[in-house]
């Protein structure tokens, strides 16, 4: 069982790994990223950590998510949940993902949980949301996990390494270069502008696009949606000189 003073070295190890992960990704936030490897590696202790292996990603298919991946792995026995309402757990042998560094794996974690696998885990969310929909998408079979990465977010006090990366406590001079990260919950992104008092005229939103690299703009869903992510994550880079 770690104790206090590891589990501090953990989190001041792994935060600024996590934050440099969500700076590029915008999703999930850091505390989940520290809270979920913490759970996974038993905070540093476990066997997978000489493998690199710290967030407890299987091989699967070996197609997804490959760009942080150099295709090494080990196999190890893991306990499985084949029951949803009863929690029955199976000991499985499985191979799992192996990386040359902890920041290859936190990288190749976000990586994932960006395909399409896990679209419904909205960058836009709170952590408990996030959580939640994390657990919806499959990444873990556990009944009791989610529950026990909101206690070490909590605990811990995980959300300092969101605040410093998010919204209005963003770091590194990120609140110049972007908008200021929506609170809006809805789907139009001429609605979320409006609320933050930026110009959603189809004119503007162009613009903005082309700043965030989005090309060709003609306000289809898709690239209305790419931008709404952004914004909701504090990652939509502002239009320059106005």
């Amino acid at each position: 069982m770690a104790t206090n003073t590891q589990k501090r070295e953990f989190v001041n190890r792994l935060a600024p790994i996590a934050q440099k992960a969500y700076r590029q990704f915008g999703k999930p936030l850091p505390s989940i990223c520290i809270a979920m490897a913490a759970v996974e590696c038993r905070w540093g202790l476990a066997g997978s950590c000489k493998y690199n292996s710290y967030l407890g990603q299987k091989v699967g298919t070996g197609k997804t998510a490959t760009r942080y991946w150099k295709g090494k792995y080990f196999n190890a026995r893991t306990q499985e949940v084949v029951n949803q309402s009863t929690g029955q757990l199976v000991t499985i042998k499985d191979n799992f993902r192996a990386y040359d560094s902890l920041e290859q794996c936190v990288f190749n974690y976000y990586e994932l949980l960006n395909t399409s696998l896990y679209k419904r885990v909205l960058s836009g969310s709170g952590h408990e949301e996030q959580m939640r929909q994390i657990k919806a998408c499959g990444y873990m079979t556990s009944v009791t996990e989610v529950n026990t990465c909101l206690t070490i977010i909590r605990e811990n006090d995980l959300t300092q390494y969101d605040r410093a990366v998010s919204g209005g406590g963003a770091s590194e001079g990120s609140g110049e270069r972007y908008y200021p990260a929506a609170g809006y919950q809805g789907n139009s992104i001429v609605e979320a502008l409006a609320c933050i008092g930026v110009d959603s005229s189809y004119g503007y939103r162009k613009r903005i696009a082309q700043e965030n690299g989005i090309a060709g703009y003609s306000g289809t869903s898709q690239q209305n949606g790419r931008m709404l992510e952004l914004l909701k994550g504090g990652r939509l880079v502002k239009v320059q000189g106005g």
